[in-house]
């Protein structure tokens, strides 16, 4: 268990430690941005096989136990889950690794409806895991998922709007961190046409083949 929450501190302090506070800058200012972003892309890489091990091995120490009948929620939320991470993927978004400046980009297809579907992704994956597993190993591990997923965009956000200020400010307002919040206040409206639904079909897929193969990899069954 301890390796456990070491690889957990390990993931979250990258994000909210590191990448989340002024500690950034102090660093980048030393490396350079490149460096910077690769380095932090090596040490999340390495603390999730961390935690993918650490799991495997982690003692079962109950909670509340295997809850069979959240299973068929668990499969929609995983579902939604990969049809978001799918739908983001070829999104322009500022918000993906600042790979592109808010000025540059108009909140489109699945950025219409949120600028945080990679993590809101992320979030539901965890979420949809942690009621069904009761025990400590995976609430560590799918509750740090929740976190990184469905709270860590709110310091995203207060991260972009300092480093690109009205930039942001305006880009911010076309799009909303909860899902479809700007559609509903009439800042932007939903063109499903824009959304990659190749991408979609193709996590979906990918959705089905996990389900199948889901007791093999894990060694749990999801049905």
């Amino acid at each position: 268990m301890e390796s456990l929450i070491a690889a957990t501190a390990l993931f979250l302090g990258m994000h909210w430690i590191v990448s989340g506070s002024p500690l950034r800058g102090v660093i980048v200012a030393r490396t350079g941005e490149g460096p910077f972003k690769a380095m932090f892309a090596l040490t999340i890489a390495v603390s999730l096989a961390w935690m993918g091990i650490a799991y495997a091995r982690a003692p079962y120490l109950e909670t509340w136990g295997t809850v069979e009948a959240f299973k068929p929620a668990s499969w929609m939320l995983m579902a939604l889950a990969f049809a978001m991470f799918g739908a983001s993927i070829t999104a322009r978004n500022p918000t993906t690794l600042g790979a592109v400046p808010p000025d540059q980009v108009e909140a489109r297809g699945i950025v219409r409806i949120t600028r945080h579907a990679g993590l809101f992704a992320l979030g539901l994956w965890g979420l949809a895991h942690f009621p069904v597993n009761g025990d400590w190993a995976s609430h560590l591990l799918f509750g740090s998922f929740v976190v990184q997923g469905l709270i860590a965009p709110l310091n995203l956000d207060r991260k972009y709007r300092k480093r690109h200020g009205a930039a942001w400010e305006v880009f911010a307002k076309q799009t909303s961190y909860l899902p479809f919040v700007a559609i509903w206040q009439g800042r932007n409206r939903l063109v499903l046409g824009e959304i990659n639904w190749l991408a979609v079909a193709g996590a979906l897929g990918l959705f089905g083949v996990t389900l199948a193969y889901h007791q093999a990899w894990f060694g749990a069954s999801p049905f």
